[in-house]
């Protein structure tokens, strides 16, 4: 079994609070300003795990890869912390355990730091043999959802790649 573990950390120029409020209080509005998502709609079905987590699960439709399942595990408003489990209609049955953790950190009042963490399981021959193309594959799309996310922390505004998506889906 091999093991998928991206862990990536960027700066944000911009507070702490704002930075958390796109992705934690707005969890399920990430279609709004990530690429490759489509759209993102509330799971009824799955309790919240806090009081205070705006929902206990999403479902997105993703570019390429159908319409994904994610969870609430973990969420705490006061450390600015969200981790979710993710299943897709496409993702291949090799990936197990898919979570995405999340962490924003105060640096001072105009800047902060997210820690990302993306991690699965890579099981049987295909996840062995498959396992250096997935890590690439998932680095790349994880800098895409990170730069993303930041740009939109920053300045409100989508990222000019996730506008060209809007801009080709609407024709």
């Amino acid at each position: 079994m091999s093991k998928l573990d991206i862990k990536k950390t960027i700066e944000v120029k911009t507070n702490a609070f704002k930075t958390w409020d796109v992705i934690g209080p707005n969890f399920l509005n990430i279609s709004d300003w990530a690429r490759g998502v489509y759209k993102s709609w509330n799971n009824e079905s799955v309790q919240k795990i806090k009081e205070n987590a705006p929902a206990g699960g999403r479902y997105c439709d993703l570019a390429g890869f159908g319409k994904f399942d994610e969870r609430i595990i973990h969420f705490d408003e006061e450390k600015y912390e969200i981790t979710w489990s993710a299943r897709g209609e496409k993702l291949p049955t090799f990936i197990l355990g898919l979570q995405n953790a999340l962490n924003v950190e105060k640096i001072d009042e105009y800047r902060c730091r997210i820690t990302a963490n993306i991690s699965a399981d890579l099981i049987g021959v295909k996840g062995f043999l498959m396992s250096s193309f997935i890590k690439k594959n998932f680095s790349k799309t994880f800098d895409g959802f990170l730069h993303d996310w930041k740009t939109y922390a920053e300045t409100g505004q989508i990222s000019e790649t996730k506008q060209r998506e809007l801009n080709k889906k609407s024709k």
